[in-house]
């Protein structure tokens, strides 16, 4: 008499649902070419596509754009964050990012939220990132709170730093470069 035998069992189950093995191994090959595209056209975008973007894509953008910046980088939930939409680290400093893209200028409501997130997230400083411009007194809050403001100024500034750190590397590996 032949005695069951359950990881054989498991194993001939497994093997006669292949087809159902390979769909979920090319949805999950799917979804991560998605992802690394989508980071790819992101880390390309320029002022003008932020301008285009919505709040949550340029939750994104910003994640690669400070990850570019050599920050280490964590975005919280959408819904339910508590004022911060990304919460970085660099050189030990921890640091919660409130991101608004506007078309209008952006209010002290922003910089109360960043404040109030800093306190959340235990962290050491507290940023507003804006494609706009700051209200005076989002800046007057902003200063006796010592929330950093990052308007459209000094996001292309950035910006610019960051395609032209880029363009070095290439030349240094082209060979194009000054040693």
């Amino acid at each position: 008499m032949m005695q069951f035998n359950p990881a054989k069992a498991l194993l001939s189950g497994m093997a006669q649902l292949w087809y159902v093995w390979l769909i979920l191994g090319l949805v999950l090959i799917g979804r991560l070419v998605f992802y690394l595209l989508e980071q790819q056209k992101l880390a390309r975008s320029g002022i003008t596509d932020i301008d285009r973007m919505d709040g949550k894509t340029f939750e994104k953008y910003l994640k690669v754009f400070f990850e570019k910046l050599g920050y280490k980088v964590e975005r919280t939930r959408y819904i339910g964050d508590y004022g911060a939409d990304l919460v970085t680290t660099n050189n030990g400093v921890k640091m919660v990012i409130q991101a608004k893209r506007y078309k209008n200028k952006v209010g002290i409501k922003a910089v109360q939220e960043a404040v109030a997130s800093k306190g959340y997230y235990n962290c050491d400083k507290a940023m507003v990132v804006t494609n706009s411009y700051f209200t005076n007194q989002a800046k007057t809050l902003a200063s006796r709170n010592k929330v950093e403001l990052w308007d459209r100024k000094l996001l292309v500034k950035n910006l610019l730093k960051i395609k032209e750190d880029e363009g070095t590397k290439a030349n240094r590996k082209s060979g194009r470069g000054h040693p």
